[in-house]
């Protein structure tokens, strides 16, 4: 079975990598598929290949969520359009939520879509299937919209300060207290002007500031290094939402 996952940037990619690993194996693998090969249209999006057994997935960082229509555009007509024999039989789109509801989200990535496939019914987390006939040939594709997280407003760091936070007593006062202290240095002026001028990167130092205290020896390093520092695989709220991802390109399911 062969899978795409679209996702905004390189962290979501590798934690995307990081997990399938941890959970199921998966090994990057250097080769792309026989008959065409994805690649980042520039310096700023990342692919990355990995295999399990009689599975392959391609994950395709997008570079912010502008770009999903295009790149979905580019997944059917120069690739299951074009090799109806071979073609891509699952597509994971992995949204954040940010400050948007995911009906509001859902409604986009139908659009996205919709100039390629027409009208689909699609839900977050759950898998619809587009079919069509291709050169006299019968093809199926798999779409899975996961929006994360599923029940507040965030991204993949609150899922990761979620788990922390309910892993103990202690991670919970951890993330709280974090969370005061990035919200009252953002109560001054001179900070949210000159440093955490927006949402995403408040959100970015709350998950900086829990590492700080949970594992400092990786505090001062990149997204990689942080994730490095807990094994989020073990995680119950992580599992929640990144087993969705599993099921979708595994050709048994799960």
């Amino acid at each position: 079975m062969k899978s795409v996952i679209l996702c905004e940037g390189k962290d979501d990619l590798w934690f995307i990598g990081y997990y399938l690993y941890k959970t199921q194996n998966w090994v990057q693998s250097k080769k792309g598929w026989n008959n065409y090969k994805i690649r980042p249209l520039n310096k700023k999006q990342d692919v990355i290949y990995l295999n399990r057994e009689e599975d392959s997935v391609a994950i395709w960082s997008v570079s912010g969520k502008d770009s999903f229509a295009q790149i979905i555009g580019i997944l059917f007509e120069k690739f299951i359009n074009a090799y109806p024999s071979d073609p891509i039989h699952s597509i994971v789109i992995m949204r954040d939520r940010d400050n948007e509801s995911i009906s509001t989200i859902l409604q986009n990535v139908k659009e996205w879509f919709a100039e390629f496939v027409g009208e689909i019914d699609i839900e977050n987390k759950s898998t619809s299937i587009w079919s069509n006939e291709i050169d006299g040939i019968d093809v199926s594709v798999k779409i899975t919209p996961l929006i994360i997280p599923f029940s507040e407003e965030g991204a993949i760091e609150t899922i990761l300060m979620n788990s922390i936070s309910e892993s103990s007593r202690e991670g919970q006062v951890v993330v709280d207290e974090a969370k005061k202290y990035v919200n009252t240095l953002c109560d001054r002026e001179e900070i949210g002007t000159n440093y955490l001028t927006h949402e995403r990167l408040i959100l970015k130092a709350k998950y900086s500031a829990v590492i700080a205290v949970t594992n400092p020896d990786h505090s001062t390093g990149l997204f990689q290094d942080m994730v490095i520092s807990s094994p989020w695989e073990n995680s119950e709220h992580v599992k929640e939402h990144f087993d969705v991802i599993v099921k979708a390109i595994s050709s048994t399911g799960k």
